[in-house]
């Protein structure tokens, strides 16, 4: 008969008394530095990683004689709605940033015009794989704000999130089909990359450290999208000729679509307008 791991002669090493050790370590109380540390440890380990679903496909092949451009605006008709007023008092960093308070401007741009809207083609584009861009996009945590506030990607791309502030901020992603992420940036330089594995838009951002600041990464598995700055313009270029259903999507006011036809070596021009 089989002894086991206890053979003769060796001694069974008895188990620690748990109740002898409990009272000690309830008496010690973690910092909050540490459980923060602590929580979001747990929560990368628990992340789930995959490899993007373009990765290892090859592209589909383009002629540019083929290609046309997508060209427009995204308007806004109607009263933008007044700035709003946020206190950032819990952080010495961010009302030395702000003094007298930090003015969220949700809508935009002038004359009509409307800033931070992702504009994307969201249908027609068929099974066509185009490369993902080894460039990585960056997002700055800056003045105790997210800097871009809207910013899109390819599935895949490298994302890269910056801490410009002399203050710990995190960085939580919040993607349904995709792994979320949640990690601490604890001193200004300090820097983080991540992709994502799966089309989204929008992919939700925000520091818990500080809840007031949110952004936006909208993620598509092709390079035509762009996001409008001041003047609301936007260009696509060297779309495939075909049938498009081209988006708009903003993080207040939601989305516009249009259906559009690209024709090769034609410019189209298109408008989305949003109203509040």
């Amino acid at each position: 008969m089989s002894l086991g791991p206890r053979a003769r002669g060796s001694r069974r090493v008895p188990e620690p008394d748990a109740h002898a050790s409990a009272a000690p370590a309830a008496r010690r109380r973690p910092s909050r530095a540490l459980l923060v540390a602590t929580a979001l440890a747990v929560i990368a380990a628990c992340q789930r990683s995959s490899g993007p679903t373009t990765a290892h496909r090859s592209p589909t092949p383009l002629d540019a004689s083929t290609t046309g451009t997508i060209t427009g605006h995204v308007r806004f008709s109607g009263a933008k709605p007044a700035p709003r007023r946020v206190q950032v008092t819990s952080d010495p960093t961010c009302v030395a940033a702000h003094r007298d308070g930090l003015d969220v401007d949700d809508v935009r741009g002038d004359d009509g015009v409307l800033a931070d809207a992702f504009v994307y083609v969201a249908r027609g584009l068929g099974d066509r794989v185009f490369a993902v861009p080894e460039t990585p996009v960056v997002v700055d945590q800056r003045g105790c704000v997210f800097d871009p506030r809207v910013t899109g990607a390819q599935v895949g791309q490298p994302i890269t999130f910056v801490n410009g502030d002399d203050t710990l901020h995190n960085v939580h992603g919040t993607p349904t089909k995709s792994s979320a992420w949640n990690f601490g940036l604890a001193v200004r330089g300090a820097r983080r990359t991540i992709t994502v594995d799966h089309p989204e838009v929008p992919v939700g951002v925000q520091c818990d450290v500080h809840p007031w600041m949110h952004a936006a990464v909208a993620v598509v598995d092709h390079p035509y999208f762009t996001v409008t700055a001041e003047d609301g313009a936007f260009t696509l270029a060297r779309v495939p000729h075909g049938h498009y259903t081209l988006a708009a999507w903003h993080p207040q006011l939601g989305t516009r679509e249009r259906d559009i036809e690209v024709t090769a070596g034609v410019t189209t021009n298109v408008d989305l307008t949003f109203a509040p």
